[in-house]
């Protein structure tokens, strides 16, 4: 039974799987145990949704795909030996990301950036978290600032109440003090009395310092 999360990948891992996951560091697998650490709650419902939403497919898409077996892909067993063939599979699936859906190439790789950047801005309005963690897996920038809008997808987390999306966007490193055309920060709109994100814990990260957020997502995590 999976006794870990893997925080920014949306899923439940084993003992035997975490140990590898630790080993890709912190910027690839953010593991947390799910009984020995207290969990805020929005962040355990924002795990617990992409993992019931099936996030998994995310990361193994291209394996989902009856030609993949022909090219020889296929998942780890649970029999098989840790080392080398699970560790060897958790690295490409989640640190070579080499089972993530690739979109057609273009000439201009930023355009593309641009673009799933533009789709995380409009998504993240909804509760949709698996959609917006796909694009985030695509290469949408979390601090995207959209000129058009003039806000960043962490605004329009914030102004619509999207509490589980907060959280995946502050875990992709959203900065909380990003003014928009306005001149507020989403820390601005969280301040709220009646703000529904307000009851979250990512409320009192984004009311802290970006020194201190960094340092405390790096410890207590």
């Amino acid at each position: 039974d999976p006794r870990w999360a893997s925080i920014n990948r949306g899923v439940l891992i084993c003992d035997e799987c975490c140990s590898v996951h630790r080993s890709l560091g912190r910027h690839i697998s953010q593991v947390r145990h799910l009984k020995h650490t207290p969990w805020p709650p929005t962040l355990l419902q924002m795990v617990q949704t992409l993992y019931g939403n099936g996030a998994n497919s995310i990361w193994e898409h291209s394996l989902l795909d009856p030609a993949s077996i022909m090219s020889g892909k296929r998942k780890a067993n649970p029999q098989d030996k840790l080392h080398p063939n699970k560790a060897e599979f958790i690295r490409a699936k989640y640190q070579m990301l080499a089972f993530v859906h690739r979109l057609p190439c273009r000439d201009d790789d930023s355009v593309t950036a641009k673009d799933l950047s533009k789709q995380l801005h409009s998504s993240v309005r909804t509760g949709n978290l698996e959609t917006c963690l796909r694009l985030l897996s695509l290469g949408a920038q979390a601090n995207f600032f959209n000129p058009e809008k003039g806000s960043t997808p962490l605004h329009v987390a914030a102004k619509a109440g999207q509490i589980l999306q907060a959280e995946l966007l502050t875990i992709y490193g959203a900065d909380p003090g990003t003014p928009d055309s306005a001149g507020k920060t989403p820390i601005d709109y969280a301040r709220s009395e009646s703000h529904p994100i307000k009851k979250s814990a990512v409320y009192f990260i984004l009311l802290l310092s970006p020194d201190y957020i960094f340092y405390t997502w790096c410890h207590f995590i």
